[in-house]
């Protein structure tokens, strides 16, 4: 039975690469090969930002040492718990096949089992980018055995292991608490910015120990072995001490099983139970007329509050522009002090690229916000009705740009008022860096209806899938950051030295504009076809 399950689930997390769900087909080989080609590029991508984060603590700590190693393995344990901690609870108790399931005669714990799996492919993933270009880099600065290279890569496996155990039993406490509210999906959604906080406070500690770490190695050392010694013996067994990996790799067994009985006890309680409800008395009230265009605004705002992963995975960045917003505002005195030095430096090519920058910078933090890229996708069993209704399918794009454009918009604005307040820009660069942004956000948020009509997931069992595991979501996100980050590379590397940072941004300024009017265009005629199609 458990063999029929993970069969299934493997096929649902694969289906995006082996299906066009667009035409209703299974791709060509090529097709295949070309969705495999670009989920490897968005892996290299990412894993060469870890790279260069390892070679920075490579400098202050042997690569190759226990020590670090065990920041390595740190570091893997960190995102991958970040990066799954908010798909487990729908994954494992809200799944929308959960209630089929369950009416069969399978026991909770094979199914409980099923799902913890795939948590852990999630995981997988998160844990590998952490901790995989770290062990490459000390592979290649310090001599190694062919020993210490497997245990380095088991371990990945097994501190996987110990991330989906701790990733299920925040997903149980989170069910737990959702059952006590009425809206569930507020409770969770407090939850999850909680855990946020707490994560990013914990980053922010980290880092300020890594400094430590750095002027007292010896110390910190002698003070891992003996009041962390699960992490001395996780760093131990990546640098090939075969005795210690077998400690740490029988601490995350022991830690899992333990999560799972106790977890697979109260699974269909939990999976099953009714959430509570407040009784609405009707009140009579007079409702007015709205346009087509309102309601349908108005349905996606409703669509959005109504999940909690939609909200936290797509408008996330909404809440950290405004954060990033107070961020400057508090640290104003420090950004100016920065401003003074560079300029009694005679630096004055990094203050001519200031606007250009900040511009960029804007941009990349805006794209945290992908509203476009799952709606089509989410519509799921009810595209039917949205089909039905007497509007265009260009009206439907629109509402779904609107949400995007109004929860993107304004707090970038804020965000960008309040970096060229402290940054002390001028009233010409502010206006040229804002527009920038501008044309950015538009082009965003026809670039994710456009990836979402290409890659359409229309067969999900919940909605993590759609939002987090959808080919268009990938391709949008992580697409548009190495866009970004080529383009300022290529300015930074290749172009400063002839070409003035203002006639660069109006080159990006026209670039995106471009770009954003071909997509539009490209949704009204070749996009309404595929949308009727669907």
């Amino acid at each position: 039975m458990l063999k029929a399950l993970l069969k299934k689930d493997l096929a649902a997390l694969l289906v995006n690469i082996t299906m066009d769900r667009r035409k209703g087909k299974k791709r060509s080989v090529g097709g295949i090969i070309l969705m495999i080609v670009l989920f490897v590029f968005v892996f290299a991508s990412l894993a060469a930002a870890f790279f260069s984060y390892a070679l920075m603590i490579g400098d202050a700590i042997p690569p190759g040492s226990w020590l670090y190693m065990s920041l390595m393995g740190c570091f893997g344990f960190v995102l991958g718990l970040f990066g799954s901690v908010f798909i487990t609870y729908t994954t494992v108790y809200k799944a929308k096949d959960n209630e089929l399931l369950l009416s069969m005669p399978i026991p909770q714990g094979t199914l409980l089992a099923s799902k913890m799996v795939n948590v852990y492919l999630m995981s997988l993933l998160f844990c590998t980018l952490g901790m995989l270009p770290g062990f490459i880099y000390a592979w290649i600065e310090h001599a190694v055995t062919p020993l210490s290279v497997v245990l380095s890569i088991l371990e990945i496996f097994f501190m996987t292991l110990l991330v989906t155990a701790l990733s299920c039993i925040l997903a149980w406490l989170v069910a737990l608490i959702a059952g006590l509210f009425p809206n569930k999906n507020a409770a969770t959604v407090i939850f999850s910015l909680a855990f946020i906080a707490i994560y990013y406070t914990f980053y922010i500690k980290m880092m300020s120990s890594l400094q430590e770490i750095m002027l007292k190695l010896g110390e910190i050392g002698e003070g891992l072995k003996g009041y962390a010694y699960p992490i001395y013996k996780m760093g131990q067994g990546a640098a090939g001490d075969p005795a210690a990996f077998g400690i740490f790799a029988g601490i995350c067994v022991a830690v899992f099983i333990v999560i799972y009985v106790a977890l697979s006890r109260s699974f269909i309680k939990i999976a099953t139970r009714s959430e509570k409800q407040h009784t609405k008395v009707y009140v009579e009230k007079q409702v007015n007329a709205a346009s087509a265009d309102t309601a349908l605004l108005r349905k996606e705002f409703k669509h959005l509050t109504g999940s909690a992963v939609y909200m936290l995975n797509c408008a996330l960045g909404s809440l950290l522009m405004l954060v990033a917003a107070v961020f400057l505002v508090i640290k104003a005195a420090d950004m100016r002090e920065l401003i003074m030095v560079l300029q009694f430096s005679g630096l004055e090519i990094i203050l001519r690229c200031l606007p250009l920058a900040i511009g960029v910078l804007m941009c990349f933090i805006a794209s945290m916000n992908d509203l476009t890229a799952p709606s089509i996708s989410l519509e799921a069993k009810t595209l039917w009705l949205l089909k039905s209704l007497p509007i265009t399918a260009q009206q439907t794009f629109r509402g779904k740009q609107r949400m995007h454009l109004l929860l993107t918009v304004v707090p970038a604005l804020v965000m960008h008022a309040a970096a060229c307040i402290v940054m002390q820009l001028s009233i010409r660069d502010a206006i040229e860096a804002g527009a920038l942004v501008l044309v950015y956000i538009f082009f965003y948020s026809a670039l994710g209806l456009f990836a979402n009509l290409k890659l359409p997931n229309l067969n999900w069992t919940n909605e993590t899938v759609a939002v987090k595991q959808s080919g268009s979501v990938l391709l949008v996100m992580f697409g548009t950051w190495v866009l970004l980050i080529g383009l300022g590379a290529l300015y930074a590397l290749w172009l400063i030295e002839f070409l003035d940072p203002r006639i660069f941004m109006y080159i990006l300024i026209a670039f995106f504009l471009i770009l954003t009017v071909l997509l539009n265009l490209w949704l009204r005629k070749r996009g309404t076809r595929i949308f009727a199609a669907l």
